[in-house]
């Protein structure tokens, strides 16, 4: 498998998702772009949002998908790819649901080729009182 880390930070949330088995792959004859939702553990995310969707829809086409906190954290396309625009809703006992912004060094869409993994990930801020989002495009290829 290769694998390509497009933001250097991100290294250890690949190490921890293929330990913990979230191993994020895309199967060989099991083509489409897959997106993978991650809930960062720094600053205690999984406790201050506790409610989130993602909806990924293709630019370019007609498809879309949503990911949740109530299931599933992963999809697949049917043999697409290309470039995917991300919208993420979430809520917590710290703030009411609103949309929420990618982080300062990430985008509102995601890439992601037909033999790859692409990455969603929610964090909350230390306070508790907001989140942010960011994407990583073809996280993990074969």
């Amino acid at each position: 498998m290769k694998t390509l880390i497009r933001a250097g930070v991100l290294g250890a949330v690949f190490l921890a998702l293929i330990v913990g088995g979230w191993a994020l792959q895309a199967q060989a004859g099991n083509r489409g772009a897959k997106f993978v939702a991650y809930i960062s553990p720094q600053n205690q995310t999984t406790t201050k949002v506790t409610r989130w969707v993602i909806h990924i829809k293709q630019r370019d086409g007609s498809w879309e998908g949503t990911l949740s906190s109530d299931g599933p954290r992963s999809l697949q396309t049917p043999g697409l790819s290309g470039v995917f625009d991300v919208k993420v809703v979430a809520s917590g006992p710290g703030f009411a649901q609103k949309q929420l912004s990618p982080t300062p060094w990430s985008r509102a869409d995601v890439g992601c080729n037909s033999n790859c993994s692409a990455m969603i990930g929610i964090v909350a801020n230390s306070s508790g009182n907001d989140a942010n989002y960011w994407t990583v495009w073809d996280a993990i290829c074969n």
